[in-house]
């Protein structure tokens, strides 16, 4: 039996989306060892299959050559240290570094953590991160991203696991990951990081108006 292409597009496009949070999400906490890269660079290739969609990001990671993966490996091991050995500078992965003074800072978290909590999600943070952590923020948004994938059957669980993450990005990520993409620029030129910042914020408004036509398609075929 043929399978509905438009179906296929929907499930290729919903798992794609599940690799690209978890990958970007990743970058900004995980140093990226031979190990790391060789996955980064397998999953690259299958957002790139999945959603027909490419970033510069992506397509470095995917392109690069195996002979030459070691010194890859070595080479942006050295630039994640230099950008973010400082405590200063692990300052700028959180959103309150952009959004709020420091006094505010505990509330901020405090109310990311409330939202963590609503949609059931707890973090077990390998490197003590905050809340506030760019790499928290999108991890949470791979999962809800999984959460949407796997509940197609669900179309009131669809809707409402969209709706969240539509809140999500509007009004947590995209109040700040533009600056923090500058600020990448700036910092690390021509480095995966500043391709990495580059492309956050572009995925994010993309994602976002995908997820909105998706919820359309859902309403009209309910």
């Amino acid at each position: 039996m043929a399978v509905n292409t438009e179906v296929k597009m929907s499930i290729d496009w919903l798992y794609s989306r599940v690799i690209t949070y978890r990958l970007l999400s990743e970058m900004l906490q995980r140093k990226p060892t031979l190990s790391k890269l060789i996955e980064w660079r397998r999953d690259a290739g299958r957002i790139r299959q999945l959603s027909a969609r490419s970033y510069s990001l992506l397509s470095e990671l995917e392109q690069t050559p195996l002979a030459t993966i070691i010194q890859s490996a070595t080479d942006h091991a050295t630039a994640y240290e230099r950008l973010l050995s400082a405590d200063q500078r692990e300052e700028h992965l959180r959103a309150s570094h952009y959004v709020c003074g420091g006094q505010e800072r505990c509330g901020y978290e405090a109310i990311l953590n409330s939202v963590y909590a609503r949609a059931g999600i707890a973090f077990k943070k390998m490197e003590h991160e905050s809340d506030d952590h760019i790499g928290i923020e999108l991890e949470f948004m791979s999962l809800l991203a999984e959460r949407l994938a796997e509940s197609e059957e669900r179309p009131l669980e669809q809707a409402a696991v969209i709706q969240a993450q539509l809140d999500f990005i509007e009004h947590y990520l995209l109040v700040w990951t533009d600056k923090m993409g500058t600020w990448l620029a700036e910092t690390a030129p021509g480095s995966l990081y500043e391709q990495w910042g580059t492309m956050l914020y572009d995925y994010l408004r993309q994602d976002m108006d995908d997820l909105r036509q998706y919820a359309v398609q859902l309403h009209e075929h309910a």
